[in-house]
């Protein structure tokens, strides 16, 4: 039993944020993750079915920034949303429990704005 508990620990995921558009005629994407333990990757998916491209970077925020911004915004309280032809998305991990809204790109949800902002991907 103790050993069912560890390897079930060992395999949550690790708490992050998660700030990702794409979509449109190539399929393509990008954005950037936080994670919990102060590091930031810089996502990259140049068409449909191609790998994610993950590389380490530098942000201007911090998770629990942004963790601050979408708990005033009761994001677990958030619908889904729905996915467009260019889709945006957050999606917040943390302890096993995860969830993601999404909207179709430059609209938004008003209450998501602030953490959208804060995960802007650095510039290169």
């Amino acid at each position: 039993m103790l050993l069912a508990l560890l390897l079930a620990a060992a395999e949550a995921p690790a708490d992050s944020i998660t700030r990702y558009c794409g979509g449109g005629a190539t399929g393509g994407g990008g954005g950037l993750r936080l994670d919990a333990d102060g590091s930031a990757t810089t996502l990259r998916r140049p068409r449909a079915g191609a790998p994610l491209v993950q590389v380490p970077t530098e942000s201007g925020t911090t998770y629990a920034e942004v963790a601050r911004l979408l708990e005033a915004a009761r994001f677990e309280r958030l619908a889904r949303g729905e996915p467009s032809n260019m889709t945006c998305s957050i999606t917040w991990q943390r302890g096993g429990w995860s969830h993601q809204v999404r909207w179709g790109i430059g609209r938004v949800p008003a209450a998501l704005q602030p953490a959208f902002r804060a995960l802007e991907m650095p510039a290169r």
